[in-house]
């Protein structure tokens, strides 16, 4: 495992972060967030900006659980989370796909119960994911239901549920309900829910209500920062890591909130910005060195931490991709990352399959 910061540097990013999260504080345009806030002592002030104690953040980190065991439907397939142990997963959330005739084009619900086929026969991977690619021949407002249901028929490695709204999140609940049986959701992880940020330094209401449904049945989230390096962050690598990681912190210690002793798993997206034309970059050296960074940032909170992999912007699986590829997922496996996503089918910066 390789750590490029020193014990200091670590603790001058943990204190910048805290530093952030206390004078400058993190928006949650959530009014039940906010109460829910108040509720814990938080400082909230005008336009929904929760000030947070550093206090007060630490001790509701300290109650998220180190590791995680996931409970497939085939027992053979139970996976744990954490410490050493890393899961692999699929890409997800391709609007597009690369058919055998080399044809780009839109994916169907048909084209993804493929891909959750390939995902469950590749021993490698550990997951089924959810949406490998975008079913677009299904009407949006019963998407998520199919999507859980290809995911459940087609593999029987855990998988990850839809977070598109809060009602989609509670219904992917219920069907986890219906699957493994009544209240078996409330001592076991089945699957993961997965709620990015806007950054700078915001939660909003989809997200944060997604995130409460998961919690609040017991099951592990993804708190993860969305972050275009560069563009919705400082372009200094360590300034980056340090929002980031505020970020970070204000959505694991809000799991806490709503659940104390609820599984959270410190994630985030990591694209830096070409400063010549402002589009997102995948492959760069910038991600490499900021997973790291990140790495060591999880393990000084002992929880566990989901990273990308295999990151490229190749428009065609050539060398460009090959190398991308080969540079990301080297950086994620020497920092011992635990959710590896996105670890077979990117390309196209994820545009895709």
């Amino acid at each position: 495992m390789l750590e490029p910061m020193d014990a200091e540097q670590v603790e001058r990013i943990h204190q910048a972060s805290l530093a952030i999260l206390e004078d400058v504080g993190v928006v949650f345009r959530d009014p039940i967030a906010i109460e829910d806030w108040k509720r814990a002592g938080a400082d909230v002030r005008a336009d929904d900006r929760v000030h947070l104690d550093r206090g007060l953040v630490m001790e509701l980190i300290k109650t998220i659980p180190s590791r995680i065991e996931y409970f497939a439907r085939d027992p053979a397939k139970n996976v744990e989370l954490g410490g050493p142990k890393s899961i692999f997963v699929p890409m997800t959330g391709a609007p597009f796909m690369r058919d055998l005739d080399d044809v780009r084009r839109g994916p169907t619900i048909a084209d993804l119960g493929t891909f959750h086929k390939l995902a469950h026969m590749m021993p490698a991977l550990h997951s089924s994911a959810h949406h490998i690619v975008e079913p677009m021949d299904l009407v949006v407002a019963h998407r998520h239901l199919h999507i859980t249901y290809s995911s459940m028929k087609h593999s029987d490695k855990i998988f990850m549920g839809m977070t598109t709204s809060p009602k989609n999140a509670e219904d992917v609940l219920d069907m986890c309900e219906i699957l493994f049986g009544e209240g078996f959701l409330e001592t076991h992880a089945v699957t993961t829910g997965n709620c990015n940020g806007n950054s700078p330094l915001v939660w909003d209401q989809v997200m944060l209500g997604a995130m409460r449904a998961f919690c609040r049945r017991n099951q592990p989230v993804l708190c993860s920062p969305f972050v275009l390096g560069g563009a919705n962050t400082p372009a200094s690598t360590a300034a980056a890591v340090a929002q980031l990681n505020a970020e970070a912190l204000s959505a694991l210690a809000y799991t806490q909130v709503i659940r104390k002793g609820c599984p959270a798993i410190y994630g985030h997206y990591l694209s830096t910005v070409s400063m010549q034309s402002g589009a997102p970059m995948a492959g760069t050296p910038e991600i490499s060195l900021m997973n790291f960074m990140i790495g060591q940032m999880a393990r000084r909170y002992n929880v566990p931490w989901r990273t990308s992999n295999l990151l490229g912007g190749a428009k065609v699986f050539d060398a460009q991709a090959g190398y991308e590829s080969a540079m990301t997922m080297m950086a994620v496996l020497m920092s011992g990352a635990n959710y590896i996503w996105h670890s077979a089918g990117w390309n196209e910066a994820g545009m895709h399959c």
